[in-house]
């Protein structure tokens, strides 16, 4: 999968500052990743997580990878997760979004969650994200171990309760946004696709016997154009 997304990067019109860095869990096969950058993206830099609290789908790496891009200096800062494929116009509609005459805007989503879509402007979405300075600041003091062992317990101690918002790096930030009275925008129509989808390697229309590294991701990309609409984990989900 990080293969298609750094593809689809190199081919956006990206800012002549941008810095991108690739962050790779302490599970991550580092031998892979650097022969997708090696080949996709070459000029991405490697950071691997050292061993730490364990928190799902990749909680920990997520916010802490937003935090380093703060402490580097950066005024607005992307996310982008391996099984996103971002649209060449990416980088340039999230910038339009914010406005100095609209400080309340704190983050520009890649694509809204229609399963949500009533919440719009209020639901913060970590697909193809972009996170302004301010938001990142007040975010950092909760980026820290006693959130990533708690989650909820956490979450409810420090922030009013809502619905059934996530507890994990998507949920949290949805909370920081509202505690600090800001809003959420979409690019309509949307920067980026989510190609993340269920059943990998469990059934045989989705297995994936290739052992060399290029060939896997061929096999990736023909298994793409066949996944069946009950097991995508996005509705809009579109071979990209």
């Amino acid at each position: 999968m990080l293969a298609l997304n750094l593809e689809k990067l190199q081919q956006s019109r990206r800012p002549d500052n941008l810095d991108v860095r690739i962050y790779a869990d302490c599970s991550a096969d580092l031998e892979s990743v650097e022969y997708v950058r090696d080949f996709y993206f070459p000029e991405a830099l490697i950071f691997q997580a050292k061993s730490h609290v364990e928190a799902p789908s990749g909680a920990w790496n997520i916010l802490n990878s937003i935090k380093q891009g703060y402490e580097i200096g950066a005024d607005y800062i992307f996310l982008i997760e391996e099984d996103i494929q971002v649209r060449p116009d990416f980088f340039e509609r999230h910038l339009s979004s914010f406005s100095a005459q609209k400080p309340d805007i704190l983050a520009s989503c890649g694509r809204i969650d229609v399963n949500h879509a009533r919440l719009y402007g209020t639901l913060y979405t970590n697909p193809g994200s972009c996170l302004s300075r301010r938001l990142v600041e007040n975010l950092i003091p909760h980026i820290n171990d006693d959130y990533f062992q708690r989650l909820g317990e956490y979450l409810n101690e420090h922030f009013e309760p809502w619905d059934t918002q996530s507890q994990l790096d998507d949920g949290l930030i949805r909370r920081v946004i509202r505690g600090m009275g800001g809003r959420v925008v979409y690019p309509d129509p949307g920067v980026c696709v989510h190609q993340g989808f269920r059943l990998y390697n469990k059934i045989d229309l989705y297995m994936n016997f290739e052992t060399k590294i290029e060939k896997k991701i061929a096999r990736l990309r023909e298994i793409i154009s066949a996944i069946r609409p009950g097991d995508r984990y996005a509705k809009d989900f579109e071979p990209f």
